[in-house]
């Protein structure tokens, strides 16, 4: 009988890593998950040029409060694999699902639009930094 012996040089750092794997995925997805909060938010400017927010009311009689309180509208679980970020003024439903006098303004679709590419980088950086942890010796 032929008996064959192969070694994996860094076997047994590659078994500790992977032992470490569940911590190491959740420290940078809760990164990702912070970075893409940022993300929407760099996204809620009603200054015209982005024309996510599309207002009818023109710039100068705007007040800009509905964009201003997505830094006071972000939401994170106690993990920080979720979250959640929104405008916080007591209107933004209003605006956003219209009134009997006002259609409604799809604002934060667009917004979440916008930011996807952004979004997906953040989360695509993670899974490399993890991979990257992982393969370390």
């Amino acid at each position: 009988m032929i008996e064959v012996k192969i070694q994996i040089q860094g076997l047994d750092k590659l078994r500790a890593n992977f032992n470490k794997a569940p911590a190491l995925a959740l420290k940078y997805l809760a990164l990702a998950t912070k970075a893409s909060i940022d993300e929407v938010e760099k996204r809620n400017d009603d200054s015209g040029d982005s024309k996510l927010f599309q207002f009818k009311t023109p710039r100068a009689k705007r007040t800009g409060q509905l964009a201003s309180s997505f830094a006071h509208g972000r939401h994170f679980s106690p993990s920080g694999l979720s979250a959640s970020i929104g405008p916080t003024v007591h209107y933004a439903p209003y605006v956003y699902f219209g009134t009997r006098r006002n259609r409604p303004n799809k604002y934060m679709d667009r917004i979440a639009k916008a930011s996807e590419p952004a979004v997906e980088k953040q989360f695509q950086k993670a899974v490399n930094l993890i991979v990257d942890n992982l393969a370390k010796k």
